[in-house]
C-alpha cells in the first residue's frame, strides 16, 4: 500500500511539473524562434503521420499494461515511479533549455501543450515502455514495444512535432532514467521510500 502510495503522489507532482513547465514556456515566451533542423531539411513533412504518434503510445501504453499485469503485477507501483520520475526530469530540462518551437503539429490539441521541446517526451516514455518490458518474459511484447518507440520517432520526425536533438535527448532520458532506476544508487532514497529492496532488481534480462 505504501508503495502505491508514493508513486500515485509521485506521479501527481510530475504531472503538475510538466504541465507547469508548459504554462510558463507558453506563456512567458509566445515569440520562440524556429531553428533550422538537418532532419527536417532531408526529410518530407508529412504533416497527417502526427496521428501515428497518438496511436502507437495508447497501443504501447495498452500492452504494457497487459505485460505489468500478467507477468510483474507486483512491480506496478514501480513501474509508475519510473514514469513519474521520467516526467519530472523532463520537466526540469524542458525550462532549462534554450527555447524553440515545434514546426509542425503535436498528436494533441491542447492550447498549453508544449511541443518541439527538449527532451522529447513522447520518445523518451515510450522507450521507458520499451525497456521496462522484459525481453527475457514476454520476447514478442518487447519487440513490438520497440517497433512502436521506432514509429514514435520517425512520425514525430515526419510532423516536425520534435526536433531531432529532441528525439535524442528523449531517448537519452528514458535510458538513463531505467537503468539507473535498475542498477544504479541515485534513486535508492526514493526506493527505500516506497518500501522496496534498494539493492539491484533480480529480473531476467537479455544479453
Amino acid at each position: 500500500m505504501r508503495a502505491w502510495f508514493v508513486s500515485v503522489a509521485l506521479l501527481a507532482v510530475a504531472i503538475s511539473a510538466t504541465l507547469l513547465s508548459d504554462v510558463i514556456i507558453q506563456s512567458g515566451f509566445p515569440d520562440r524562434p524556429r531553428p533550422r533542423d538537418l532532419l527536417f531539411e532531408l526529410l518530407p513533412y508529412v504533416g497527417w503521420v502526427r496521428y501515428l504518434t497518438l496511436i502507437a503510445l495508447v497501443i504501447g501504453f495498452a500492452l504494457f499494461l497487459y505485460y505489468a499485469v500478467r507477468h510483474e503485477p507486483t512491480r506496478i507501483p514501480e513501474f509508475v515511479a519510473v514514469y513519474a520520475v521520467f516526467y519530472l526530469l523532463r520537466a526540469a530540462l524542458a525550462v532549462l533549455t534554450p527555447l524553440a518551437s515545434a514546426q509542425g503539429d503535436g498528436p494533441f490539441v491542447f492550447p498549453m501543450q508544449q511541443y518541439g521541446m527538449f527532451p522529447s517526451g513522447h520518445a523518451g516514455v515510450a522507450l521507458v515502455t520499451t525497456l521496462l518490458t522484459s525481453a527475457v518474459r514476454a520476447p514478442w511484447l518487447h519487440r513490438i514495444e520497440g517497433m512502436l518507440t521506432a514509429v514514435i520517432c520517425v512520425s514525430l520526425l515526419l510532423a516536425h512535432g520534435h526536433y531531432s536533438i529532441d528525439i535524442a535527448g528523449g531517448m537519452l532520458l528514458g535510458f538513463f532514467v531505467v537503468q539507473v532506476w535498475e542498477r544504479g544508487t541515485l534513486f535508492r532514497p526514493l526506493k527505500r521510500l516506497m518500501g522496496r529492496d534498494p539493492g539491484p532488481v533480480s529480473r531476467p534480462r537479455s544479453r
